[in-house]
């Protein structure tokens, strides 16, 4: 299993790094390997957001530009279908601030699960929105809504489920949050951390990401937006 999150830098999106005691990079992997004979890892992933409306379909992207949804301008439809039409042209609007957000995009999987992703900023030279991951052309998806306030007992539930499925007992417990759920949940974030840390019972750590690597509840290892992502961790006897 893999587990862990992305570095960020406090959404400036300017650059960001990783480092040790003696070394740093802003192209580089810092990763703590453990013996599967040894340490047993129990974890998941999960988001919250739900669908809104109809699905949709990039008709042209490149890379991580996504220029046409539905052969409609990708910015015009996203900011008029959010109602922030009047900001279309604005260079000084922050998309990822004040709309992306809380209104990223919902893609599926063919397992039947889904992840989201989310448009960094507006290119107004290329009139296109800059995504997180590739959404390559042909790629269904939908609009999605926040949470709702029930989000913290789902993610409870699910950890509690799965603490009882492994009689696991955890020694210690690292989270990997979505730099973006702070702003969505409020005061919700902490009792969503505080409460994963009470479930399991063990000291905590983690960080709050630009990106969380982990499985989805289906098992499958995905790179997600938005997510809440933990991993238990227990030394074997």
């Amino acid at each position: 299993p893999f587990f862990g999150g992305m570095a960020g830098d406090d959404r400036t999106l300017s650059g960001s790094y990783v480092f040790t005691k003696g070394k740093e990079t802003n192209h580089g992997v810092m990763a703590l390997v453990l013996d599967a004979d040894k340490v047993e890892l129990q974890g998941t992933a999960i988001t919250g957001w739900k669908k809104m409306g109809i699905s949709r379909t990039v008709t042209h992207s490149k890379g991580n530009l996504l220029y046409a949804i539905d052969d409609q301008p990708a910015v015009d439809m996203y900011l008029k279908y959010l109602g922030r039409e009047d900001r279309t042209g604005d260079k000084e609007y922050k998309v990822l601030d004040e709309l992306s957000m809380h209104y990223p995009f919902i893609t599926p999987r063919d397992n039947g699960e889904t992840v989201l992703r989310t448009p960094l900023k507006i290119d107004h030279a290329e009139n296109a929105l800059v995504i997180d991951v590739e959404m390559p052309t042909g790629t269904q998806f939908w609009f999605s809504m926040p949470p709702d306030f029930d989000i913290v007992d789902h993610i409870m539930h699910s950890a509690s489920r799965m603490k009882e499925v492994t009689r696991m007992e955890a020694d210690a417990l690292l989270i990997f949050s979505c730099a973006g759920r702070v702003d969505v949940l409020g005061p919700l974030i902490q009792s969503e951390n505080e409460g994963l840390q009470k479930i399991w019972n063990s000291p905590m750590a983690g960080f709050f990401t630009y990106g969380e690597y982990g499985p989805d509840p289906s098992g499958n290892r995905e790179f997600h937006s938005g997510a809440c992502c933990w991993v238990a961790i227990q030394e074997k006897s």
